[in-house]
């Protein structure tokens, strides 16, 4: 009889089984870390857009371009010379109406994830705190942020500050419909 060399049918089934097992144990894993880090880059990219903020308003108000008290929207294309912000879409709201306690409020989203209405501080960076980022919801951004002034008149009604109060651009223009 003469010895044949390969594998047989049920040999490479076998391995076909095995291999199939590994993948659904592995895929799950890989893909929540592919998403961890997606979230983590849309955190880190949050805290660039606060600093750049927080050191355009301080500019802008020391310049005298806009008074130093007041509500006030930054948007990361037109205001903060994105010029390519890849598929980043936000605003930041400027809550100066006390000088010395200034918020700053978040709408921002990419094609994973959005943060609509978090309010910035040391201890609620969204890398500290990721609850409020969450997956992007292209109804949910439309009408929590669909526009700089929308997104400020959005921030308005949930902190209860009065109507009266105009939200601005970073040049000191009452923005309006």
């Amino acid at each position: 009889m003469k010895k044949r060399n390969g594998f047989t049918l049920v040999e490479l089934l076998a391995v076909i089984v095995v291999l199939a097992i590994i993948m659904i144990i592995a895929i799950p894993s890989v893909l929540d870390v592919m998403n961890n880090a997606r979230k983590s880059s849309f955190a880190l990219y949050i805290e660039k857009v606060v600093r750049d903020v927080q050191t355009q308003y301080v500019s802008d108000s020391n310049s005298g371009s806009i008074a130093g008290s007041g509500i006030f929207v930054y948007d990361i294309t037109a205001d903060l010379g994105y010029n390519t912000t890849g598929s980043y879409v936000g605003y930041v709201v400027v809550n100066a109406q006390d000088v010395d306690n200034v918020k700053y409020i978040i709408y921002l989203h990419d094609n994973n994830y959005m943060i609509v209405g978090h309010n910035i501080t040391d201890s609620k960076m969204p890398t500290k705190d990721s609850s409020s980022i969450v997956a992007y919801n292209a109804s949910t951004w439309s009408t929590g942020a669909g526009n700089s002034l929308l997104a400020c008149q959005n921030y308005e009604s949930s902190a209860g500050i009065a109507s009266s109060v105009s939200c601005k651009n970073r040049n000191g223009y009452i923005l309006s419909n």
